[in-house]
């Protein structure tokens, strides 16, 4: 079951607060040259730029396009000439506005900007050797949604069962007991179902049967396995 679109909301608030504390010291400088290893091309600068420009979008009304690399592209290009420092405040100053607009948008569409926002904290800390934030609720909220994603993919592709186990969170997709199987912990199954991991990695994992059928589904996507490990 997804989140509601307030429970979303109230993650994105507190993603935000903790988000803004990680970057609040970083030089505008350093964020514009440091690369972000999880979204290749992309540096500190350009990733918060995209994080600011989904709530200015919005409440801009600007969502031709909304969820495609053009759109994002687009921000990347308005805002990180800005730089790191004037991103940050623009963005707490909007977000106010925002959050109250999403937490009145349809659960899953709520639920989809706090994976996405969520996913890139993590892409953020990782860039700058900051980890943190890995038992927030944005971690469950993106977990569950790629996992429902992932149970369509299962029973289009007539895949057989496959089952999820951590401490924080189990459930198996398809019918009948998963015939493949993984037992980790929540943070590195997040990663590994929002594409932050490399094909070598997942395969590092401790499965009983092979994984690769259901990762497909994210073959060709933004979301497409990266050919380098994340290290975080």
């Amino acid at each position: 079951m997804l989140p509601t679109s307030d429970q979303s909301a109230a993650a994105y608030v507190d993603l935000r607060r903790r988000l803004t504390d990680v970057l609040a010291d970083v030089p505008d400088g350093v964020a514009a040259t440091t690369p972000v290893p999880a979204c290749p091309g992309w540096t500190v600068t350009d990733l918060v730029a995209h994080v600011y420009g989904v709530p200015r979008d919005v409440l801009d009304g600007n969502l031709d396009g909304a969820g495609t690399a053009s759109w994002t592209a687009a921000q990347v290009g308005r805002f990180a000439p800005r730089g790191l420092a004037e991103l940050l405040d623009e963005w707490n100053r909007a977000a106010p506005e925002f959050e109250t607009v999403l937490a009145g948008v349809p659960d899953g569409i709520a639920a989809r900007i706090a994976f996405d926002t969520g996913a890139h904290e993590h892409d953020l800390r990782g860039a700058l050797g900051r980890p943190g934030g890995r038992g927030a609720d944005t971690v469950l909220i993106g977990l569950g949604f790629m996992v429902e994603g992932m149970a369509g993919f299962v029973a289009r592709q007539s895949l057989p069962g496959v089952e999820f186990v951590t401490p924080g969170y189990a459930t198996t997709l398809g019918e009948g007991p998963g015939r493949v199987r993984v037992e980790t912990d929540t943070f590195t199954l997040y990663r590994t179902v929002t594409g932050r991991r490399s094909a070598a990695q997942v395969r590092a994992l401790p499965w009983e049967g092979d994984p690769f059928p259901y990762l497909a589904m994210f073959a060709g996507s933004p979301l497409a396995l990266p050919d380098v490990d994340i290290v975080e």
